[in-house]
């Protein structure tokens, strides 16, 4: 669905300007802030936004790959993806998934994830792992993915503790 009008057959966006498209390189700061505006939806307090920014930043590489693909209204950059390879040509790593704070729960998350899903299956991708933030691990369970264990955060939690983060598979 990348770079076509969303909504067809009654979906979300049905009729209201809402469109995918690949990222573009000069978005890059932008679309990091919104990764991070949507980190802090869960309640994050600052200091652990800040420790989380390099995770959290939209790299050129990766958006030069074609595999960053933004959900648009009206101008207005609401969602992103970014499907990453793994270490198996038949996986993926969904790496970045972020909803702007303001539009959470308005049936954007699964535009994107649909349109992931269809991008992952087009490249002949047959798994897809997602290292999730526990807050949203609901979504991803609610979108068929299946938990499968947890691993260490590279981002430690308040007082230098160990974090750990669910991690969980789709089958495509």
């Amino acid at each position: 669905m990348s770079g076509q009008e969303s909504g067809s057959g009654g979906k979300p966006g049905q009729g209201s300007g809402r469109f995918l498209r690949p990222a573009a390189v000069r978005e890059c700061g932008a679309l990091t802030a919104l990764a991070l505006r949507s980190k802090a939806y869960w309640g994050y307090d600052p200091n652990f936004i800040q420790a989380c920014r390099d995770e959290l930043t939209i790299r050129p590489e990766h958006v030069k790959s074609g595999r960053v693909v933004v959900l648009v209204e009206e101008a207005t950059v609401l969602g992103l993806y970014a499907l990453l390879p793994e270490r198996r040509p038949e996986e993926a790593d969904v790496r970045h998934f972020f909803i702007e704070p303001a539009a959470i729960g308005h049936g954007l998350g699964r535009l994107l994830w649909d349109d992931l899903v269809a991008k992952a299956r087009s490249e002949g991708i047959k798994r897809l792992k997602i290292e999730s933030d526990p807050f949203a691990m609901g979504f991803y369970r609610a979108m068929g993915a299946t938990l499968a264990g947890k691993m260490r955060s590279p981002v430690k939690g308040p007082g230098g503790a160990d974090r750990y983060l669910p991690v969980l598979y789709y089958d495509v």
